[in-house]
């Protein structure tokens, strides 16, 4: 496992080489307007929660855009406030900078002009958690850029969203490939905190897999990626804020506390040591909200003394944690003051102090109330931020239907008085040449019903004549399978009287048996050869007796069922089969019984009808 190893930069480093070399552009640069610097400042101090700089930073920037006429570079101060004023929770504000993102793009067809309106909208929603409309801002604003190319900034912003609206979703698949892109992004434009933020979200991604699979990949993923996140500190002194450098480092410890100490203990101590550093560090340099985070950085300190069995040391680190935040200004701090009043709580309970315990408690509750109120405040804010958002959004779709709508009553008007013009133009040309179309009309129309009536005669005969041609040939069909059918019989029949020769020829000499049951399957074999010639012509014959007889019909009962069929009578079949006519007429009884027939039935007709 990756030990936790954090190095700081020099604690007494106090100035901001980035910021003053973006702040010496601002004041050199002479010829060319220097909006990316302009931008770039007022983004680092919205970053670092500077807020007032920051306004200062885009006031300025805007009244060069404006001044120059340039549409995109003010449209882009204009996002850039709305960003700021969301971050400050300063909703309506938010809202008028947002609007006055649009109104300055105007009818500008220019790809960036419309790409930055979507970011001034994408802010606010990613400030008032508006998750659908995010993610559907951020992929049409992608759809817009992606192609040229030419604002990799943008696009990083943009994959960042999607990011974060995926890993809501717990959508981690999705969450690593907009991960991936925001870095390549933040790469490609040289911007260092969102490549930090970047690297911060992958580490994110992969403890959803983590805790899903428990893969050990992950978790080295996991710590390598958020250790990246806070090295870009010290790798690019001053282009990422200490905010997105404190918050890798106490998630990198974070992590490590929650994956890797229990299963080794020797962690503990370089746990407590990484948070110390950082304490160092803020003690040293310039903060804007870092009660919070302190408060964070005793809160893992304290877990690990507990985890220790030092609940006295656990005390102490949270009491710090709680003077630091409890003396603090700055607003929203009542959530890591709960946290803190929980934990303090529970060690005078495990210390047995109960009192204390319950006096904490005490103090628990009020802070309870006042983080429901804090969090019902933000959310009504943030609720109404929505509901007028969403109003905007309505009263924009109206608008532009109505400018559609505008438009396509203007073209209508102009192509209806194009086509009066044209009429009138043509309308007594056209007077002369009336009836004369009329006439040839009729004359067609006369033509084409004499054609149709013909064709529909034509059809009828041709369909008199082919029903003709296939009675004919039913017909012929019927007659050569009964000729078929009467050859194949006589066939047998030749055999068999062959066969009667034979034995009145043999009846002074010894008798040959073998000879006999030889020449028996041969006159059998004929049969089933007839049989299946019959079936080709008639397929369904035997089959269908099969199927309608109530029991098995032997080769006997086919045999007199072809002969039946052929209207040979009774002496005929009995000089056939060599029997006597009594038998035939037994065996004709015999299948109408099998058949479930009437006394009164007539078996040819009954086996003509079913062939």
């Amino acid at each position: 496992m990756l030990a936790l190893n954090v190095l700081l930069p020099d604690a007494g480093a106090r100035n901001n080489p980035y910021v003053d070399s973006l702040d010496n552009v601002i004041k050199t640069q002479k010829a060319v307007a220097p909006y990316d610097a302009c931008f770039r400042m007022a983004d680092y101090y919205r970053m670092n929660e500077q807020y007032d700089e920051a306004v200062r930073v885009a006031n300025m920037y805007k009244s060069i855009a404006q001044k120059e006429k340039n549409v995109l570079e003010t449209v882009k101060t204009y996002a850039l406030l709305t960003n700021i004023f969301t971050n400050r929770e300063d909703y309506p504000t938010a809202q008028l900078f947002q609007d006055s993102a649009a109104l300055a793009a105007g009818n500008s067809r220019e790809v960036l002009v419309k790409a930055y309106v979507n970011y001034a909208r994408l802010v606010f929603y990613y400030g008032v958690d508006e998750d659908e409309m995010l993610s559907k801002l951020a992929q049409e604003t992608l759809l817009l850029i992606e192609p040229d190319g030419k604002d990799p900034f943008l696009e990083g912003k943009c994959n960042y969203f999607l990011y974060v609206v995926n890993t809501f979703l717990d959508d981690f698949e999705k969450s690593r490939h907009y991960a991936l892109k925001t870095i390549a992004n933040a790469m490609q434009a040289k911007e260092m905190n969102l490549l930090a933020s970047g690297y911060a979200a992958l580490g994110t991604a992969y403890t959803y897999k983590y805790d899903a699979d428990h893969t050990a990949n992950y978790l080295d993923s996991i710590m390598h990626y958020t250790r990246l996140a806070g090295d870009c500190y010290l790798r690019y002194p001053g282009k990422v804020t200490s905010h997105t450098y404190y918050i890798a480092r106490i998630n990198e410890a974070s992590y490590q506390l929650k994956y890797s100490y229990p299963s080794s203990p020797a962690l503990g101590k370089q746990i407590v040591d990484s948070v110390q550093s950082i304490l160092n560090f803020m003690d040293t340099h310039e903060d804007f909200a870092k009660a919070g985070i302190i408060a964070n950085c005793y809160g893992i300190m304290a877990t690990v003394a507990r985890n220790q069995g030092n609940t006295a040391k656990a005390l102490s680190y949270l009491k710090k944690g709680w003077a630091i935040v409890d003396s603090s200004t700055l607003p929203h701090l009542f959530y890591p003051k709960n946290n803190l009043l929980t934990d303090i709580a529970n060690t005078y309970a495990a210390m047995g102090d109960y009192k204390k315990a319950f006096e904490t408690q005490g103090d628990l509750f009020l802070n309870n109330a006042k983080l429901f109120d804090e969090g019902r405040s933000r959310t009504i804010s943030q609720l109404e931020a929505q509901y007028q958002a969403e109003k905007k959004e309505r009263e924009l779709q109206v608008w532009k239907g109505q400018v559609q709508n505008q438009q396509r009553t203007r073209y209508l008007y102009m192509c209806l008085g194009a086509i009066g013009l044209v009429g009138v133009v043509f309308m007594f040309r056209s007077y002369h040449f009336r009836l004369k179309y009329s006439l040839e009309r009729e004359q067609k129309l006369e033509v084409e019903k004499h054609d149709t009536q013909t064709r529909i005669r034509l059809q009828e005969e041709e369909q008199a004549r082919l029903k003709a041609e296939q009675e004919l040939l039913e017909l012929q069909q019927q007659k050569l399978r009964d000729e078929m059918m009467v050859s194949q019989l006589q066939v047998q029949h030749k055999n068999e009287v062959l066969q009667q020769l034979k034995e009145k020829l043999n009846e002074e000499s010894p008798v040959n048996i073998r000879q006999i049951i030889h020449e028996e399957n041969l006159l059998d074999s004929d049969f089933e050869n007839a049989r299946f010639r019959i079936q080709e012509v008639h397929p369904n014959f035997f089959k269908t007796l099969n199927e309608l007889s109530n029991t098995r019909l032997t080769s006997l009962d086919q045999k007199y069922c072809a002969y039946i069929y052929l209207s040979m009578d009774t002496k005929q079949i009995a000089q056939l089969l060599n029997v006597e006519p009594k038998s035939v007429r037994m065996t004709k009884y015999r299948l109408k019984q099998k058949f479930g027939l009437e006394k009164e039935t007539d078996l040819a007709a009954f086996l003509r009808n079913i062939s």
